[in-house]
């Protein structure tokens, strides 16, 4: 009888067999159960609607910038990365390799400054508890600019374990700058964030 997967877990890692061998049923659940984690993978985009003014160090996605999300609808299977308004803190439900993309759009600035986004890792040991920054970029007095990065990383779906499971995107920068937010859909004036389990695991396959 088919196997009809109605919950997804975390990847596992399936029974290696010879030739001629048959599978166990719970060793064909498992990779049933993987190809179906591949084609529910949870994704969110968080975007701000509103410009704001922001100093360094300030979270990017706070109701200052009203933002909004779009992720899987109906939700995924494995869960839904969920994103915190009042912390601006995103969290995996599942563990695996992530991509994460951020984009920040700034005003232009009559002053000469500069500015980068920075994603913050937490939740796991301290040497995997990584920084990202975007390219630090210069202000224009006469143009709209803007910071683009994209990277992956491992993830846990908990706290404490060896990947972090949460990152928070905040702004560096020399002055304060008007960073932008539009209405959707994502454009050139567009400051978001965006994070997609890739279906794959965290080395153990």
């Amino acid at each position: 009888m088919p196997h009809v997967n109605n919950t997804y877990t975390a990847w596992a890692q399936p029974g290696q067999f010879n030739s001629l061998e048959g599978a166990t049923s719970t060793e064909y659940n498992k990779l049933v159960n993987n190809i179906s984690l591949m084609y529910a993978r949870p994704f969110i985009t968080v975007a701000n609607t509103v410009s704001q003014s922001l100093s360094t160090a300030t979270n990017v996605f706070l109701s200052g910038g009203a933002p909004t999300t779009i992720s899987n609808s109906p939700a995924s299977g494995a869960g839904s990365i969920a994103f915190n308004t009042s912390t601006g803190v995103l969290t995996v439900p599942v563990s695996g390799l992530y991509r994460v993309t951020m984009s920040m759009s700034v005003a232009l600035n009559a002053t000469a400054a500069y500015y980068y986004m920075i994603a913050t890792f937490a939740g796991g040991t301290a040497s995997n508890n990584h920084v990202f920054y975007t390219p630090r970029t210069p202000t224009n007095t006469a143009q709209i600019t803007g910071a683009t990065a994209s990277f992956i990383i491992p993830m846990n779906a908990t706290s404490g374990g060896t990947y972090p499971n949460s990152v928070s995107f905040t702004i560096g920068t020399s002055a304060t700058v008007s960073v932008q937010g539009s209405a959707l859909p994502i454009g050139a004036n567009t400051t978001f964030a965006q994070l997609e389990y890739l279906g794959a695991s965290t080395g153990a396959i």
